[in-house]
């Protein structure tokens, strides 16, 4: 996955969002080639908010001109929508109020997590139906990197795909990251279960 930081001017990001189709363009990683991912860390100069995003590179532009510059446009995950709706807010000039999200659960859990091939055993800080925020040791992943969270034990247990939204550098013990699981299939009904499981046995709302 295709991983990248941009603050764009208001009117450069909304002239690129279309809604209608679900994809926005980008003056960025015109080196991507079709149907790769790409998460982009989104800023709108002279606003605070700032926003993951990610889906798959639709059509790329490798040469432009000052007015069409070279850049990707991306066909957005359904989970980013909501992400991008905020900053077109943020660009117009309307005040953004967050919408309330889904219940967050303060709990340690023991998790497998798969980085660059590397395997490692970590433990959770909170979990929601959408992601999880975990203390991470060693080298910090970058934003939109992409892991593998290891659900079960079992030889043929589910593993979801989760994508890096923000780390928090720090000493060893005080190191996390946070992520959300862009799995919809089996895996991802395996992570939400686990999250119904936790909620059952009475988990601390975060």
């Amino acid at each position: 996955m295709h991983s990248v930081s941009i603050n764009l001017e208001a009117t450069q990001f909304l002239a690129g969002w279309r809604p209608e189709v679900r994809t926005i363009f980008l003056p960025t990683l015109s080196e991507a080639r079709v149907g790769e991912s790409a998460a982009v860390r989104v800023g709108i100069f002279g606003q605070a908010i700032r926003a993951t995003i990610f889906g798959k590179v639709s059509s790329v532009r490798r040469v432009g001109r000052p007015a069409l510059p070279p850049g990707v446009e991306i066909h957005l995950d359904p989970a980013s929508i909501p992400a991008v709706g905020f900053l077109a807010m943020a660009a117009r000039g309307e005040p953004v109020t967050f919408r309330e999200r889904a219940a967050r659960y303060a709990v340690e859990r023991r998790v497998t997590v798969e980085h660059a091939s590397i395997p490692f055993e970590t433990s959770t800080l909170n979990v929601s139906e959408g992601g999880c925020a975990l203390r991470w040791t060693g080298a910090l992943p970058l934003v939109g990197d992409v892991v593998q969270l290891e659900l079960g034990s079992g030889l043929f247990s589910p593993t979801a795909r989760a994508v890096v939204c923000w780390a928090q550098p720090g000493e060893e013990q005080e190191q996390a990251v946070g992520l959300r699981v862009i799995d919809t299939g089996r895996a991802g009904k395996a992570w939400r279960g686990l999250v119904a499981e936790i909620a059952r046995a009475g988990g601390h709302a975060a």
